[in-house]
């Protein structure tokens, strides 16, 4: 039966209820995957005993929070991802209940229960199993957040005192930083590739390696670079897609039965499986096989036609990124694009415009990166959680690069905001 607005358990009774609502969901993450709670008597609201045999890993990119998961669920064993809030009502506020993305979801973690508890459904129809994790917590809920706060990684530090700086202020610095790391980014693949790459090939061996999610970035990157570009765009999308697979080991046959030799495939080791369905290789090496097909914006001058895109608009650059495959495969989804697009696309389009000497193309490329809606991920649900959510690409790469750069390093002296706070480090 659901469990509707339960009282606290005795053994948190000192935690206050307005308190639970003031807990930022990245430390309920933390206390999953560092096991800070007893595990022995877990059980779901419907009281299907629970045991946790991997918690998982926290996941840093878009979708749910916590990936690779084993847990036996009224004696069942499942494997898939656990998503976590401070309550059930997150669940449908997140819209993860109209989201096949979450699909793979075989446990709802909360902190505490509310009045949707024990209601929620998964985007295919399905009941979610939750598991209420308050009363199982080894510690109170002030000594886990004050260990929460002072492990790295997690939100600034003073971010308490976010008020006293204005919003547009924090923006403003934080997108500073967005397109910093953007051009560093560009300058980093301008020095590792030469004077003159060839931006074509890097470009997509670059949009290969996005289309791989963490999981396998490296084993798609090693494909693209183990084809040969040139005899694959002359072939049919269902030719390129039968090559991709056989250069991915994935295959018997060759890369072509007429063609020249190609390198031996990769092994089928390289490849990891068992995540999201949207992240099977095989989709994956569909939808790439489309941006090579003959309608594909990487079949020819890869650059150039995405430039011509997204000069049109950004939207008209992240249709471009998603042509109808090849087998029938449904084409990459608009999260996925837009992080091709940011990740991989920009920075090689910025190197291309600073090559060029041209402030039309520099222009395009940094007004799609204000314009581009952010990527959710770990780092920038925690900067949303302490005050300041990102409205674009270029604020979510600037809060990586303010986390990473500043926050962890204790960099507050050189920190727009850290020196707005405390004045004295400004002249440190």
């Amino acid at each position: 039966m659901p469990v509707p607005d339960p009282a606290l358990p005795a053994s948190t009774v000192s935690e206050p209820a307005g308190a639970i609502a003031r807990v930022p969901e990245a430390a309920i993450q933390d206390a999953w995957v560092r096991g800070l709670f007893d595990p022995s008597a877990l059980a779901t609201t419907e009281g299907a005993a629970v045991e946790i045999l991997t918690r998982g890993t926290l996941n840093t990119d878009s979708g749910p929070d916590v990936t690779g998961a084993r847990l036996r669920i009224g004696g069942l064993l499942w494997a898939g991802d656990v998503e976590i809030h401070t309550t059930s009502a997150a669940w449908e506020a997140h819209g993860h209940h109209d989201d096949p993305a979450y699909n793979r979801v075989v446990l709802h973690v909360v902190l505490a229960a509310d009045r949707r508890t024990g209601l929620l459904r998964r985007q295919e129809g399905s009941a979610l199993p939750e598991l209420v994790l308050l009363p199982h917590l080894h510690e109170s809920l002030r000594s886990i957040l004050r260990s929460f706060y002072l492990v790295p990684h997690t939100a600034p530090n003073c971010s308490a005192r976010w008020r006293e700086v204005p919003e547009d202020a924090r923006r403003r610095w934080v997108e500073v930083l967005g397109v910093e790391r953007l051009r560093q980014r560009a300058a980093a693949l301008g020095r590792a590739f030469g004077t003159a790459p060839d931006l074509d090939r890097l470009l997509i061996a670059r949009a290969f390696r996005a289309l791989g999610y963490e999981a396998n970035a490296d084993a798609f990157e090693t494909l693209a670079g183990r084809v040969d570009l040139g005899a694959l765009r002359q072939r049919s999308g269902p030719e390129i897609l039968d090559a991709l697979h056989a250069a991915a080991g994935m295959a018997d046959d060759g890369l072509f039965a007429d063609g020249p030799p190609h390198p031996a495939p990769m092994r089928p080791e390289a490849w990891k499986r068992g995540g999201r369905p949207a992240n099977a290789p095989r989709r994956r090496m569909a939808q790439a096989a489309a941006w090579l097909a003959p309608v594909g914006p990487l079949r020819r001058h890869a650059v150039d036609a995405l430039a011509e895109a997204l000069a049109v608009s950004t939207r008209a650059a992240l249709d471009r990124l998603r042509p109808p495959t090849p087998d029938g495969t449904p084409a990459l989804g608009r999260t996925r694009a837009t992080r091709v697009l940011a990740d991989a696309a920009l920075p090689v389009l910025l190197l291309d415009a600073e090559l060029r000497e041209s402030p039309a193309r520099e222009a395009a490329v940094l007004s799609a990166y204000h314009a581009l809606p952010p990527v959710a991920d770990r780092v920038t649900r925690r900067f949303a959680e302490a005050g300041l959510a990102p409205k674009s690409a270029a604020q979510a790469q600037g809060a990586h690069r303010l986390a990473r750069d500043f926050c962890d390093e204790g960099r507050c002296a050189r920190c727009a905001i850290g020196q707005a706070l405390y004045p004295a480090l400004a002249h440190a």
